[in-house]
């Protein structure tokens, strides 16, 4: 199943090693691990089908937090004719659909789902070396690594040199090797590229 702002989930999310039951639809599928979501209503395990489908609209439940102001903070640029209302309909309904169908990425700390040109970006891999060098284009390639970071603040010197992965990050297993991910993300509308990173 396709998810529109996660690009293959099958290889970037931990899922149930085994069939299972989905909490959702008492089917035995192999699903997404549930346990982490946020909100009251505790999952231990959702199917592919459920999530993409909207089955958590009606629960308290969500797997991700979007970044709501920076997302208003763009659509009013984009359509500085729409009422702040409006504004804020759109955005919540782009967050709504975020927050509700889209799998939850493993992080090692808590951070917003990064928006850009009016909308969330599509999660499409864990940072490296490689990857980095097949996204860059007219500039060098640590430049433009330092250029995508969502908080230009948290980047430092060192960083492309001492921590991004020399080896392609193939899978979620793969990740677990290293104590610093660099998780990267696609705008929906543009070739925009925007990396967050943390450590454990």
């Amino acid at each position: 199943m396709k998810f529109k702002y996660f690009e293959s989930p099958e290889l970037y999310v931990g899922c149930r090693e085994t069939e299972v039951t989905c909490d959702i639809c008492r089917q035995r599928k192999i699903c997404f691990n549930g346990e982490s979501f946020f909100g009251t209503q505790k999952l231990r395990s959702i199917c592919p089908e459920c999530l993409g489908s909207g089955k958590l609209n009606d629960l308290d439940s969500f797997t991700c937090d979007g970044d709501l102001k920076n997302l208003k903070g763009q659509l009013r640029e984009l359509h500085p004719n729409l009422t702040d209302e409006e504004i804020h309909q759109i955005a919540g309904q782009k967050s709504f659909e975020l927050e509700k169908t889209t799998p939850h990425l493993i992080t090692w700390q808590d951070w917003s789902w990064p928006c850009a040109d009016g909308d969330y970006c599509k999660f499409i891999g864990y940072g490296s070396k490689p990857l980095y060098k097949s996204l860059a284009k007219d500039i060098t390639v640590e430049e433009f690594f330092k250029n995508s970071f969502y908080e230009p603040e948290s980047y430092y010197d060192g960083l492309w040199t001492d921590a991004v992965p020399e080896q392609s990050i193939q899978h979620y297993e793969e990740s677990n090797q290293y104590s610093t991910l660099f998780y990267v993300f696609k705008s929906l509308h543009s070739d925009s590229i925007i990396t967050i990173w943390d450590c454990d």
